[in-house]
């Protein structure tokens, strides 16, 4: 796998999109920051330029990043059916376990340092343009980001399983089907069905829309503020995630690759 691994790595480093994507992510965090900065600078009585609304704002939106797995797997694998590249791979004797979790391991790979990078530039942007409001909102921003990590894996490799299996825009339905629509019905049902509220409780999209506020300490809480939140979200989503990407692997061994 290590061979085919390091063609993958070499193939995407050369496919100039996903500097593209990088790059427009992180402009748009710069340009908030920016922002803020300006109407402060115009208005000295604004409230809201400060690293603790920069960051806030981030970890609220978590659920953005969710639906950027989607399309970052159609951004680097979308056109392998077109271009019959995978074809050609099974053609030359590479099996099918290795294309799958070769593949799929490189795109969590981009897709962590891409969110690193992304992150970062939003967090030294906010530190060199607005007011600091202290440390306990960028250790929010990075708990909440390691939090997030295993679901947004699971983004990954549910979007992976159905780009792999489906071709045109199917996959980009069937993905968000799964990742946001299925949560949403789950969500209604569960108001007369216990096993859809109980089901409602895992799934990565309604963890990560899970907030509330204590008026009397006036803090906003995720999911993940307590320990036993944070767990639970390494847990079902390193659960969730095996189990899709196993799933999406003996489905593509059954398919036929045109």
């Amino acid at each position: 796998m290590v061979p085919y691994i390091k063609s993958e790595v070499y193939r995407l480093i050369r496919y100039k999109w996903i500097y593209v994507f990088i790059i427009i992510c992180s402009g748009l965090l710069l340009s908030s920051n920016i922002i803020l900065a300006a109407v402060k600078y115009a208005d000295s009585s604004f409230i809201w330029a400060n690293t603790y609304f920069s960051f806030s704002n981030v970890y609220n939106s978590m659920v953005m990043v969710y639906i950027l797995c989607i399309m970052v797997s159609n951004m680097i694998f979308g056109n392998e059916h077109t271009n019959h590249t995978m074809k050609n791979s099974i053609s030359y004797g590479i099996s099918r376990g290795t294309i799958y979790f070769g593949k799929l391991l490189v795109q969590m790979v981009y897709s962590l340092i891409a969110f690193t990078i992304i992150i970062g530039v939003h967090v030294i942007s906010a530190y060199l343009l607005l007011e600091h409001s202290g440390t306990s909102e960028l250790i929010m921003l990075i708990r909440s980001c390691t939090a997030c990590t295993p679901l947004l894996l699971f983004g990954l490799a549910a979007s992976n399983c159905f780009v792999f299996n489906i071709e045109g825009s199917g996959a980009v339905a069937a993905s968000s089907g799964l990742m946001i629509v299925l949560p949403l019905v789950s969500n209604m049902l569960g108001m007369r069905f216990r096993m859809f509220a109980e089901l409602s409780k895992i799934l990565p999209w309604n963890i990560m829309n899970y907030s509330s506020y204590d008026p009397a300490l006036k803090q906003l809480f995720m999911y993940w503020s307590t320990n036993s939140g944070y767990l639970k979200c390494w847990i079902y989503g390193m659960i969730q995630m095996a189990v899709i990407a196993v799933i999406g692997y003996f489905w593509f061994r059954k398919k036929e690759i045109k």
